[in-house]
C-alpha cells in the first residue's frame, strides 16, 4: 500500500485558506449593520508595472457574512486588502427615514510581500481604488 506524500501548502493555497476560515467566523450583515440593504464594492487594481488584473465586483446582502478583506490579485502575493475600516465610516452615517444611496471611495496600496521579491522583502505595492455603494434601509 503506497501513502501519499503530504505536500506543503504554496502561500496562495495558504492565504485562501485563512481568509475562508476569517470569512467563516464573521457575523452576517443583518447583525453587524442592521441597516443596510445591499452593499456594493468595486475594486480596480493597479501595479503600476502595465499589469492590470481584472476587476472585481462583490455584492453583500444581508444574509452575507460581514467580511470585507479581499486577497491581492497577485498568485504569489501573501497580502490582502481590509476595507473594513471604510464600511464601518460609511455605515457610522445612521439610517435614514428613506431608502437612501450612500457611496465612498477610496485608495489602498498591497503591504503584502511577493514570492518572486521575497530575497529584496519588499512590499507588492499593488494598488487598489475602490468603490463602496450601499442602500440603507429605514429603522422599522
Amino acid at each position: 500500500m503506497r501513502v501519499p506524500s503530504r505536500k506543503a501548502l504554496n502561500v496562495s493555497q495558504q492565504r485562501r485558506n485563512q481568509l475562508q476560515a476569517d470569512r467563516a467566523k464573521a457575523m452576517p450583515m443583518r447583525d453587524a449593520f442592521p441597516q443596510a440593504g445591499v452593499v456594493h464594492i468595486e475594486l480596480n487594481f493597479d501595479d503600476r508595472n502595465g499589469h492590470i488584473p481584472s476587476p472585481q465586483l462583490h455584492s453583500l446582502y444581508p444574509s452575507a457574512r460581514a467580511f470585507f478583506r479581499f486577497a491581492c490579485p497577485c498568485a504569489d502575493c501573501d497580502g490582502d486588502f481590509d476595507l473594513k475600516p471604510a464600511v464601518t465610516a460609511l455605515m457610522e452615517g445612521g439610517p435614514t427615514k428613506r431608502t437612501a444611496g450612500r457611496t465612498a471611495t477610496g485608495q489602498l496600496l498591497c503591504q503584502g510581500t511577493r514570492l518572486r521579491d521575497s530575497n529584496h522583502s519588499g512590499p507588492c505595492r499593488m494598488e487598489l481604488n475602490f468603490r463602496l455603494v450601499t442602500a440603507i434601509e429605514a429603522a422599522a
